[in-house]
């Protein structure tokens, strides 16, 4: 759990914003987001890894768009009116990821946080930082450091 940021471990409770990235519930600590946009014009970027979808102008900022399934190697859905970019802070840059709907924000208590397994549905372990469970099942918490690295699919 390392990844999970200093801030869950120092206060022992933070707010984690609950998505949907196929049938998989991941979450985001609430701290890391710059901000949730509905779905925009997503221009295609050539020679690009197949994980970019693309880039979209955020009020006359360039971000480029992560789909979040295609990154944990399940083919993408076409777009459509319910999935939205989750813009994030990353080495300077706001990234955007493609998920297929936000659901909620919830409060987490750092003990409640459990080990993330090797693998969730399919999808190596290695991009959650831990798993959380709740009543309508469990949230795989992402680890950003390891989903917006250039090295993985």
């Amino acid at each position: 759990m390392g990844d999970l940021t200093a801030t869950l471990t120092a206060s022992g409770r933070h707010e984690l914003v609950i998505m949907e990235v196929g049938d998989v519930l991941c979450g985001v600590d609430l701290t890391q987001i710059q901000e949730i946009s509905k779905l925009l014009d997503i221009t295609p970027v050539h020679h690009a890894p197949a994980y970019v979808r693309g880039v979209v102008n955020l009020r006359g900022q360039i971000v480029t768009v992560i789909d979040v399934q295609s990154k944990f190697g399940v083919p993408p859905l076409a777009l459509n009116e319910a999935q939205r970019i989750v813009v994030v802070q990353w080495v300077g840059e706001n990234i955007g990821l493609l998920v297929d709907k936000v659901q909620d924000i919830a409060l987490v208590e750092a003990r409640d946080v459990l080990e993330p397994p090797a693998n969730i549905s399919s999808i190596s372990g290695a991009f959650f930082a831990g798993i959380y469970p709740m009543e309508q099942g469990l949230v795989a918490i992402l680890r950003l450091s390891e989903l917006l690295n250039h090295d993985t699919h």
